[in-house]
């Protein structure tokens, strides 16, 4: 996920940022883009990457990502926030809730 914004949604799930792959996971002396770099490489191919792919209206995710073979599990909508999206990027992801 990109966490220009929203960082504290792991927080508050009590998610350690270190099992995140976002914005911040590439390496900035290879600019505009990393095309070997870990955030790229999750954009283009998320199942070979992670589990669920977190992405807000406009953000470098939802801008970004491939979205083949992604599975939506919720849409979020709050007032005065861009919607969320949450997928599933793995088909043997335990999906109960």
């Amino acid at each position: 996920m990109d966490l220009g914004e929203h960082v504290g949604v792991m927080e508050q799930a009590g998610i350690p940022l270190r099992q995140v792959v976002n914005n911040e996971n590439h390496r900035a002396w290879k600019r505009p883009s990393d095309p070997e770099g870990l955030w790229e490489q999750a954009l283009a191919d998320p199942p070979g990457y992670v589990d669920f792919v977190i992405a807000f209206d406009g953000d470098a995710v939802d801008q970004g990502v491939n979205r083949t073979n992604l599975t939506v599990l919720e849409e979020i909508h709050a007032t005065g926030q861009p919607h969320a999206h949450i997928y599933a990027a793995r088909s043997s992801t335990n999906q109960s809730r």
